[in-house]
């Protein structure tokens, strides 16, 4: 299932120049860590590859895929940063028809650079980690997690191969949960019905209350005028001028 490993001579000579030290001076390094560029270029290498052919997306940005607008709306998988090192996936939705705030303004994201998620999943191995006494949630989130962290500091050729398949491990782990969702979603009833679901989680409301946003937008495009005006009178947003200007885009 993984992609074919690189020769360990062709890795440490390709990715050596982002190996970096990040203990303090006078500190042995326990390990190596990869640079943000050394990391770029691991994912687009290595993992690039896999996402193309499993679920027929183009890398459009630094860790960030998506294939082609249909029917208003376009799949995107990027990672879920959890700070500069650590990330998971997340999976969702691009609308051309819902706008997002930029500088004070209700834009559309419809371009590759401006591509946005505007609803999305994680997995719930990922953040349903209390009551973990035995630690098994714990081993579960690990299982979604990716790093450019922890290379081998004596062997640093087999340190990447490691990393790399990581990388793949993480992404083949969650593909299933991937592909669930976007046949779960491929209809817009489907996709109000999983953001009623989500918003039902503590978790998603406090990540992704925007697509509540969506949801009034969604509506709108599918007729239920009513519906969709009642709940987007009902959205708490920021300040009263963010308002107007989704309003704008909603009339």
């Amino acid at each position: 299932m993984f992609a074919k490993k690189p020769a360990k001579k062709a890795l440490l000579e390709k990715y050596d120049k982002f190996l970096v030290n990040n203990f303090k001076p006078g500190i042995a390094p326990a390990h190596l860590d990869l640079n943000a560029e050394g990391w770029k270029q691991l994912v687009g290498e290595n993992l690039t590859p896999m996402i193309e052919e499993k679920l027929q997306m183009r890398q459009i940005g630094d860790y960030i895929w998506a294939d082609d607008y249909e029917d208003g709306k376009r799949r995107v998988l990027s990672f879920f940063k959890i700070n500069d090192a650590y990330a998971t996936f997340q999976w969702g939705w691009n609308f051309d028809f819902v706008p997002r705030i930029s500088g004070g303004k209700a834009v559309f994201a419809r371009t590759d650079k401006t591509v946005y998620i505007h609803i999305f999943e994680l997995s719930p191995d990922f953040y349903d980690t209390e009551d973990d006494s035995a630690g098994k949630k714990k081993k579960a989130r690990d299982k979604t997690i990716v790093s450019r962290h922890n290379i081998n500091i004596k062997n640093p050729e087999k340190g990447l191969a490691e990393k790399i398949e990581q990388h793949q491990k993480v992404f083949c782990h969650l593909l299933p949960l991937m592909t669930e969702y976007y046949h779960a979603t491929a209809s817009y009833e489907g996709i109000l019905k999983k953001i009623d679901q989500n918003m039902k989680n503590s978790y998603y409301r406090f990540i992704n209350s925007d697509c509540l946003i969506s949801q009034a937008f969604i509506e709108k495009r599918m007729g239920m005028q009513e519906k969709a005006l009642c709940d987007f009178e009902k959205l708490p947003f920021s300040s009263e001028s963010i308002r107007e200007e989704y309003f704008k885009k909603f009339n």
